[in-house]
């Protein structure tokens, strides 16, 4: 019998800048209201049904729903800032899309060191009753935790260790979305963590991740079509940069399940950066949003009846 297409799950991360770890400009009412109008009109246009945030705390995420005012939305709110450590990370998910079955936090200590790796939710998908796992995370910065610095490098194998029994069964559907402040191209990720960029040995060993924002490290356009200044090279811009000015930190990485698996497939034309004049303006003006959005779609398959 025959594979029919049943339905699409958008994944959609963005690092909102509302409320970072560290406060660095403080955010206004009107930079509020920007973030909850974008995040309006890309649930508008690309109608997503996992929404992974960070940089954000319990208000931003009342003001989110609120102004989505969507009665098919729940949130889980994974920020914590009554510490010392500060915890910025929440999602949103379509409940008619995906039931939410359980959450658990990776968090891990090395020495003097304690590591906020990822917070993991599982998801049942809606009538192919496929699991879905998600991993969120948000890494430290370079100002923070410099990029030569060995604990860099820590943060992709202690993830990888902490998530290698999940992934003993290589039909493990597994999502990673996150900022990691650290390109794909970065050792963390891709020889800690093993995110590669080679689709076939990803789909041939499922011990790596395939990560689809290699492709995301250079212009968006090429020359001569990109004259207006509309190409970026990058999720998150930097005018300090000694080296260039953008960086690919967000990312979406995906488990080789997704690539062997006819009923289950990773629709990587549809893996983007998510530009709008109205972030691209905002992103070179040193306000407090300095992230684009990345998505990706996941398209689920059933046999036909006879």
């Amino acid at each position: 019998m025959d594979l029919v297409s049943v339905s699409r799950l958008g994944f959609l991360w963005w690092n909102t800048g509302l409320t970072p770890p560290v406060i660095k400009l403080k955010a206004t009412s009107e930079d509020r209201e920007f973030a909850v109008a974008q995040i309006t009109d890309m649930r508008r246009v690309l109608d997503f049904g996992i929404l992974g945030l960070c940089e954000v705390q319990t208000s931003d995420l009342d003001a989110i729903m609120d102004g989505l005012d969507d009665p098919n939305l729940r949130v889980i709110d994974k920020t914590d800032r009554s510490g010392k450590q500060k915890f910025d990370i929440a999602l949103i998910y379509d409940e008619t899309r995906v039931t939410h079955v359980e959450s658990c936090s990776f968090v891990e200590r090395f020495g003097k060191h304690k590591f906020k790796l990822g917070e993991m939710m599982t998801f049942v998908t809606t009538g192919t009753n496929v699991v879905v796992r998600v991993v969120l995370s948000h890494w430290p910065s370079r100002r923070t935790l410099h990029e030569k610095d060995p604990n860099r490098t820590r943060l992709g194998s202690l993830l990888c260790d902490s998530l290698a029994k999940v992934r003993e069964d290589p039909e493990t559907f597994l999502v990673l979305m996150g900022d990691y402040n650290d390109d794909p191209c970065s050792p963390s990720l891709s020889e800690y963590l093993l995110a590669t960029r080679d689709r076939e040995l990803a789909k041939r060993d499922h011990r790596f991740f395939y990560n689809p924002f290699w492709r995301w490290l250079g212009e968006s356009l090429p020359s001569p079509v990109a004259t207006d200044g509309s190409s970026i090279c990058g999720t998150h811009y930097y005018r300090g940069g000694d080296h260039t000015e953008w960086f690919t930190y967000d990312q979406i990485i995906f488990t080789s399940a997704f690539l062997n698996r006819p009923d289950v497939v990773l629709e990587e034309e549809l893996t983007q950066i998510v530009v709008t004049p109205e972030l691209a303006a905002r992103l070179r003006s040193r306000n407090v949003c300095d992230h684009f959005p990345v998505t990706s779609t996941v398209k689920f398959r059933m046999r036909a009846p006879s």
